[in-house]
């Protein structure tokens, strides 16, 4: 297994005999200095406002840049998990940090709570290590207003988060609407996004006679340690960042702006469960947030989200209800934008460019959604099999399931996410039956939305000329109905089909274990959740196991081996109590018998027990 990494930052050392120096994989980072490999900046803002923050913000923004820098650095499913990891796919992350202000995040409530952010966010593990900084970094321009009294920014509300997506262009546009100044802080990783977010801030001076300070932060790592695309800590740097910004000027909090089906993040997709979705505004974090960062200021500080009531089109009606239809051209909102350059900024596959798409529609702003602006149309245009197809289809299940829903039904379905969602909220039920209206709102869009395009589509379809594997092809088909946990035992299958025979060509496995080592590798490298050997389940006198679980699908898989004409007989026994103890449990089960001397001559014979149970599958590989 490869070791663990420790992050050492701002000059940290461990001691001569710390073991972790030989059992840990080492990276320096540093923020500045001969061996920067962190980069902090920021522009756009005249000089004669910018000063040096206080010495426990300056921490918060290296601890988060590092973090961040980490995150993006350390690859999932390659080995980085241990073995109490929440999934197979969760890293554990160390770090050693110099700070300023020892004593503040030596505390033992603040580093739970920078652990408790980082983990719900991630869903990786977490811990910190503070020493004192031993020389101080280069001075970076940082920003402090405390003495421009007579400064039109000085006695802002909030400063807001503006990620150049439809949610954030809404919030500015809507203060804006209202005669309020704004001052927008973006985060930006990658130089593909500057001009884009450039032209959106001279169009929202353009069209509101309010004053913009726009003020871009870079933060970004050097390429050469590593690249991850999930990158779910950026929120606690981009809080972080207007944190810092808000201090400067006084302001009373921080705001994001995002819509609720998305910061609360029912799961949509087997490929946007867990840490795969974005938990940036959860209401979890918002509130850790400003738990946070009001010790750090040592003041009451809010962190909020107006939008968490809203579906995405009806964000979009407060732009256009607010003048700013015109604006929507120049905002993005793909899930893939910020991993490389094009000129067309929208995917057309992610489930925020379908969430925007149909928004569009059902709002009638199309004509200013361009279609060009696509790579691929979301509804009638060819999707790559895996993720891009599952996508589309989990997307139209999920939303078309919340439509018919009861409220019973819903608050029993997302029991686990509603009640994390209002832990803590006074008049939590009335919060909760608010959750449950705005993603019924959101399913009565997609299925209205979905009808319409059917209807224009419908010569295509009955011609054959709409792409098999377009949304609305798709849907058509039904493929939407299908369950979501046969579609993911069918995507095992189809990795073990084409990859097992290949590894297996010259050398067969010399025994079962080993056949599942192979196994293992062949669905790590295409990025599975599968979790190897786990959990145990009480049956009978004794406990068993599956060889891998999905937990979250109620998923176990169990895989044979047939070697020779003898194993036929003990395995056909273990087959009978495996269907009696999982059935039992309430578990699905997808059954691959690995039979490369196709010693099973009648399939159907051994098959018939487990093809009588609707939540069991079998496949056999030759």
């Amino acid at each position: 297994m490869t070791a663990p990494r420790l992050f050492l930052c701002n000059g940290a050392i461990l001691p001569s005999g710390d073991a972790r120096l030989t059992d840990h994989q080492i990276i320096d980072l540093m923020v500045s200095g001969p061996s920067a490999n962190v980069n902090i900046k920021l522009e756009d803002v005249a000089k004669v406002f910018m000063k040096h923050l206080s010495p426990r913000l300056t921490d918060l923004l290296e601890i988060a840049a590092y973090v961040y820098s980490a995150d993006c650095a350390t690859p999932r499913g390659q080995g980085w998990a241990k073995q109490n990891s929440v999934e197979k796919w969760s890293r554990t992350f160390q770090f050693v940090i110099g700070v300023r202000d020892l004593d503040f995040w030596q505390q033992s409530d603040i580093q739970k709570l920078l652990v408790q952010i980082l983990d719900f966010l991630s869903d990786d593990k977490y811990s910190f290590e503070f020493c004192l900084l031993q020389q101080e970094q280069e001075q970076q321009l940082y920003l402090d207003f405390s003495d421009q009294e007579d400064w039109a920014f000085s006695n802002v509300e909030r400063v807001l988060m503006c990620s150049g997506g439809l949610d954030s262009l809404a919030g500015a546009v809507e203060t804006a609407a209202k005669g309020e100044n704004l001052v927008l802080v973006s985060h930006r990783s990658a130089p593909n996004l500057s001009k884009r977010l450039q032209k959106l801030v001279a169009e929202l001076r353009r069209t509101y006679p309010v004053q913009v300070l726009h003020i871009p932060v870079w933060i970004n790592k050097q390429e050469d340690l590593g690249r991850e695309s999930t990158q779910r800590t950026r929120s606690f740097l981009y809080s972080a960042l207007g944190t810092a910004v808000a201090q400067s000027m006084q302001a009373k909090g921080v705001r994001f702006f995002e819509n609720g089906v998305v910061s609360l993040n029912f799961p949509v997709a087997d490929e946007v469960l867990r840490a795969r979705a974005s938990r940036t505004t959860h209401p979890r974090v918002i509130d850790l947030f400003k738990k946070l960062y009001s010790l750090v200021l040592e003041r009451a500080f809010e962190v909020d989200n107006p939008y968490l009531f809203k579906t995405k089109a009806e964000v979009v009606s407060v732009i256009a209800q607010n003048g700013g239809s015109h604006l929507i051209p120049h905002s993005c909102s793909c899930a893939h934008e910020r991993f490389k350059p094009r000129t067309q900024w929208h995917c057309g596959t992610c489930s925020q460019c379908i969430d925007r798409r149909i928004a569009m529609f059902a709002t009638g702003q199309e004509e200013n959604d361009f279609e060009v602006d696509y790579e691929v149309d979301v509804f009638a245009g060819p999707r790559k099999e895996g993720y891009e197809k599952n996508m589309a289809v989990d997307y139209v299940r999920h939303a078309l399931e919340l439509n018919l829903m009861s409220d019973d039904e819903m608050v029993a379905r997302f029991s686990t996410e509603l009640s994390r969602a209002v832990r803590g909220v006074p008049k939590s039920r009335e919060v909760a039956q608010q959750i449950v209206d705005m993603h019924k709102r959101h399913g009565e869009t997609v299925q209205r939305v979905l009808q319409e395009q059917l209807r224009l589509y419908i010569d295509n379809l009955m011609s054959g000329r709409l792409e098999p594997t377009s949304m609305l092809r798709m849907v058509f088909g039904q493929e939407h109905l299908e369950s979501s946990w046969r579609r993911y035992a069918e995507r095992i299958i189809s990795l073990l089909q084409a990859g097992l025979p290949a590894a297996c060509q010259t050398h067969k496995p010399k025994d079962e274990p080993h056949l599942q080592e192979i196994c293992d590798g062949i669905l790590l490298g295409h990025d599975s959740d599968l979790m190897r050997e786990f959990p145990f389940l009480s049956w009978s006198s004794s406990f068993t196991k599956p060889d891998w679980s999905v937990e979250s699908m109620r998923l176990w898989i169990e895989l044979k081996y047939v070697r020779q004409k003898s194993d036929k007989r003990p395995i056909t026994r273990d087959v009978a109590e495996d269907i009696t103890k999982y059935g039992d449990n309430n578990r699905r089960v997808l059954f691959v018998v690995y039979d490369p001397n196709h010693l099973i001559t009648n399939e159907a014979q051994f098959s018939k027990e487990i093809c009588k149970r609707p939540e069991m599958l079998i496949h056999f590989i030759r």
